[in-house]
């Protein structure tokens, strides 16, 4: 089944997988839809089973790398609060669109909210933004929408951003809960990235430390699927380690304070 379980995993969520979380998703297969009955030693039931888990976002949740923290790779954030103030002026009335896309249990797309509220701070008129973050985890997204965090969520890459975490975290036992009012800027959907993004026209992506994960043949798919949810002058960031390795169709390659990243041309 192990072989199954790995062909699966690159149709539907177009990732390479480790064999110890193979063994551990086949385990839960055999466990909760009764392998000691026999029925799983049919071909026909174990892909129906298949079909079932990875549609459902199951597998997910065995497959998938989770790793998130608030400002993780600072310098990213502090590239956006560099651009925030010519965004805010070429906006006017109309709000920054953000898309986080990856973010695991959340942190990422509550750092980018904490940053542009931190911006917003005294302010005569404020920049008002939305961000859709999704993931194709259910498990990681319903974290996202509690916005309950263990210590860890704050770590020394990123200490320097931490001010403007800790107006938003409430301490409860040892853990801390991310405040209401952050969540009505943010929409956490469950989405799979091989699939067409539904909503177009972001301002920036977000999509960083995932893509190593993808297969070489499934990339190119992820990449034009972001781009195509961009904007014309759209700014897609991606990990540090992951730019020099990427090609997005149609957007150029920029430099700027050192931080990589692509942009979408203007017609």
């Amino acid at each position: 089944m192990m072989g199954s379980i790995s062909r699966a995993a690159e149709e539907w969520f177009g990732i390479k997988t480790d064999p110890g979380d193979v063994k551990k998703l086949q385990s839960w297969i055999w466990e909760s839809y009764g392998g000691e009955s026999g029925l799983l030693h049919h071909d026909g039931v174990i892909l129906d089973i298949l079909k079932k888990v990875f549609s459902s976002g199951e597998a997910a949740a065995f497959l998938t790398v989770n790793e998130t923290y608030f400002f993780r790779e600072p310098a990213h954030f502090a590239f956006l609060l560099d651009l925030l103030p010519s965004i805010a002026e070429s906006k006017g009335k109309s709000s920054l669109r953000i898309c986080s896309a990856a973010v695991a249990t959340g942190c990422e797309a509550y750092s980018i909210a904490m940053l542009i509220e931190a911006y917003n701070r005294g302010l005569e008129k404020p920049l008002s933004y939305h961000i859709d973050a999704f993931d194709i985890n259910p498990k990681v997204i319903e974290t996202a929408r509690q916005g309950i965090y263990s210590p860890r969520a704050l770590r020394e890459d990123g200490e320097s951003f931490h001010y403007m975490a800790k107006p938003y975290l409430e301490k409860l036992g040892d853990r801390y809960q991310v405040d209401n009012s952050l969540k009505e800027n943010i929409c956490f959907f469950v989405h799979n990235l091989m699939n067409e993004i539904p909503a177009k026209g972001y301002d920036i992506i977000f999509f960083r430390n995932a893509f190593i994960y993808f297969t070489p043949q499934n990339r190119e798919r992820i990449l034009s699927n972001l781009s195509a949810a961009l904007k014309e002058g759209g700014i897609l960031i991606m990990g540090v380690s992951e730019t020099a390795g990427a090609h997005p169709p149609g957007m150029e390659a920029k430099n700027r304070d050192d931080v990589f990243y692509f942009q979408k041309p203007c017609a």
